[in-house]
């Protein structure tokens, strides 16, 4: 499969996923700030850790979260993102 198209399929599958996003913004937040922070930690990663967990790029994750593909929530300037949605994301991936 060429570079264009692989990056066509990433595109049509996180479109596919973001029509129907496991939590809102809202829900996702309330969900954090209700969160012990010890289990805070674990449960909600750094782009960078999401990107090392799944073993791609920071960038991927970037534009997973931009497309709706992954929950995630900004605090401060940085996203924490969901390992739950990371971890649904990528069965939804291997599914296909």
């Amino acid at each position: 499969m060429s570079t264009p198209k692989k990056h066509l399929t990433m595109v049509l599958r996180a479109a596919a996923l973001a029509q129907s996003p496991a939590f809102t913004v809202s829900e996702l937040l309330d969900l954090y700030l209700a969160t012990p922070t010890k289990q805070r930690d674990e449960q909600f990663v750094s782009t960078a850790d999401a990107a090392e967990t799944a073993g791609i790029s920071q960038r991927t994750i970037q534009f997973w979260i931009d497309s709706g593909a992954l929950a995630a929530i900004r605090i401060g300037k940085n996203y924490r993102v969901s390992l739950d949605s990371l971890r649904e994301y990528l069965q939804g991936a291997n599914d296909n």
